[in-house]
């Protein structure tokens, strides 16, 4: 998947709101755009929070009466044990059919953190821009129960290496270590366009992953941003990502 992050100085924008002396918010905004080749499978994340609600006809709106995306094109959302399926269609009131072509009267939501699928039905560029969804200096926190297996990705518009990322010093990124309190063992699973590449947490490991045969790596797995994976942990994990 060929993506690129395009933040540009004239496109991020630091806004200051004052309340009263000593207390203040920060909002950074900006784009991605992510090229989509008819007949991919692309495996996503919003990086922003768009609209009221994140939902899929905020992330791809009519634009002077044409869809952002190609009608027909697949949505696939994780339920935590399933997929499922819904049709975009510029002529339903909410741009979304069921997976039967039933036009459906709420989009789909597609909160920032979550991963999903899309299968475009022509070549696009889809543009996810909006507001990062944590504030400069802050945190989100997950919690991702042992057992669960989860479709996820940063919070933050991110894409290197997973193990980047130290919220209590603000440096942000995926934060997905050992030092970080992922548990040894738990498996990450990264789609590369065709099928998926699994790896294993290790504390032991120079960069603190093994490949699914439990062979240390040299370098970490690293994602793209508005990239989603999937997260499997050996036991409870709150997962931090700061900005």
């Amino acid at each position: 998947m060929k993506k690129s992050l395009l933040i540009a100085a004239a496109t991020l924008a630091v806004g200051v709101i004052s309340s009263q002396a000593g207390v203040y918010s920060q909002n950074v905004v900006g784009y991605a755009n992510v090229p989509l080749n008819n007949g991919g499978t692309y495996l996503l994340s919003c990086p922003f929070t768009v609209g009221s609600s994140n939902g899929a006809n905020e992330i791809w709106p009519l634009v002077s009466g044409t869809p952002s995306i190609p009608d027909g094109s697949t949505l696939e959302i994780w339920t935590g044990s399933k997929f499922v399926s819904y049709l975009s269609d510029s002529g339903s009131s909410s741009l979304w059919d069921d997976n039967n072509g039933t036009p459906i009267p709420n989009s789909p939501v597609l909160p920032v953190g979550q991963g999903f699928f899309l299968i475009p039905a022509g070549t696009v560029t889809s543009t996810f821009a909006g507001a990062v969804a944590v504030n400069v200096g802050t945190s989100n926190k997950v919690t991702l129960a042992n057992g669960g297996t989860y479709l996820i990705a940063p919070a933050v518009p991110y894409a290197g290496a997973i193990t980047n990322g130290n919220p209590a010093t603000g440096a942000g990124g995926a934060n997905l270590t050992s030092l970080a309190g992922l548990p040894d063992g738990s498996t990450l699973e990264i789609w590369n366009g065709s099928t998926f590449v699994s790896y294993l947490s290790d504390s032991g490991s120079g960069s603190y992953w093994d490949d699914n045969n439990g062979t240390p790596i040299p370098a970490p797995p690293s994602v793209n941003v508005a990239q989603g994976f999937f997260l499997i942990p050996a036991a409870n994990f709150t997962w931090t990502v700061g900005l």
